[in-house]
């Protein structure tokens, strides 16, 4: 469960691996420029007296810390991301050796902002944010510079230091995606985490076949991820489901019938999927109509399925696993009406 500080969601994700073996021993596996770190300074965002603090030499290069002997292969996308809190200085920037050049990107730990470069910053509590940057590796090399952290103090990377002025670190990744998910602990060596799968079956008297609605309020991780929530007969004749598509704003409204899709359009287009929406499909009297934050969206003749009792995170054969944040899901046994509808999705 995925808390925000307002409102909880299932956090949903794929399987990962950690490819920093000593993700927050900053006293093993790393190399150091200029800086140096001290252990346990201040309570990190597991709640425990862990961070680090990151501090700068008292030189007048680049102050930065390298993480040693990660491989990446060419073509394949990586997401990079550490933990930060200011201390004495502000800004943190990170690169990746890509395989030809180092690209920058500083992150702001006083607005929360990225001020150069392309990448993400996501707000925590207690001064707290993890900034991440994503890049697609251009060959296949391995090396001590992929994963890199410098302290910034605002002008630059490289500076007059005093010796004691940095900032707090903690948690640091290197992911195999184009998104960072949630933190995987190292200490020694990789970490995989499986990715997660949700189902419920048996629950045929909970669903009406004729018809009905299924509503979810959810946002996905990327927009780029072809995946789906179903209620099905546990085949892929007879199903009804909620997705995002693989093509960059599209959001999918499916019901198959007897083996026959029923549906011939999208649920919706242009729409943001990196924040949350509600969406609900409603079926009935030969009629699909698809609803989006209390407008609707799409309407279509169809027949409906039959035995649908499963209940799946993905397609009815387990396909197109959901991967977001899903804050609720909901089946009922009759089509709402248009004004219902209209009210459940404001």
């Amino acid at each position: 469960v995925d808390y925000d500080g307002t409102a909880s969601s299932l956090l949903v994700e794929p399987e990962r691996t950690n490819e920093v073996t000593y993700s927050s021993d900053f006293s093993n596996g790393w190399a150091y420029f200029d800086s140096s770190t001290e252990a346990n300074k201040l309570i990190s965002p597991s709640g425990v007296l862990d961070a680090s603090k990151f501090i700068e030499g008292n030189g007048s290069s680049i102050k930065r810390i390298i993480n040693l002997s990660q491989s990446i292969v060419s073509g394949n996308d990586y997401t990079f991301s550490i933990f930060a809190k200011k201390g004495e200085r502000d800004f943190i920037t990170l690169t990746n050796s890509t395989g030809t050049a180092d690209v920058t990107t500083t992150f702001d730990l006083t607005n929360g902002t990225v001020t150069s470069g392309v990448g993400s910053i996501e707000s925590l509590t207690n001064g707290w944010f993890r900034c991440s940057r994503s890049f697609t590796a251009t060959a296949t090399v391995t090396s001590s510079y992929i994963a890199q952290a410098f302290i910034n103090n605002g002008s630059g990377i490289s500076y007059q230091g005093d010796g004691t002025s940095g900032i707090y670190i903690y948690g640091a990744s290197l992911e195999e995606g184009s998104y960072a998910t949630s933190y995987i602990p190292t200490d020694g060596g990789t970490v995989t985490r499986v990715q997660d799968q949700y189902s419920k079956t048996g629950i045929s008297n909970l669903i009406n076949s004729e018809e009905g609605v299924l509503f979810v309020e959810s946002k996905a991780l990327a927009d780029d991820e072809d995946t789906r929530i179903s209620i099905s007969d546990g085949t892929g004749n007879n199903y009804i489901s909620i997705g995002y598509s693989r093509f960059s704003g599209n959001i999918i409204a499916e019901i198959f019938a007897g083996g026959v899709l029923q549906t011939v359009g999208w649920g919706a287009t242009g729409v943001n999927k990196l924040i949350y929406h509600k969406f609900a499909l409603s079926w009935g009297s030969g009629t699909m109509n698809f609803y989006m934050d209390g407008n609707i969206s799409n309407t279509e003749s169809v027949t409906s399925p039959t035995g649908m009792n499963v209940l799946k995170f993905s397609t009815s054969v387990g396909a197109n696993n959901m991967f977001g944040k899903v804050k609720q899901l909901q089946v009922y046994d009759i089509a709402l009406t248009p004004t219902q509808l209209q009210a459940l999705t404001s």
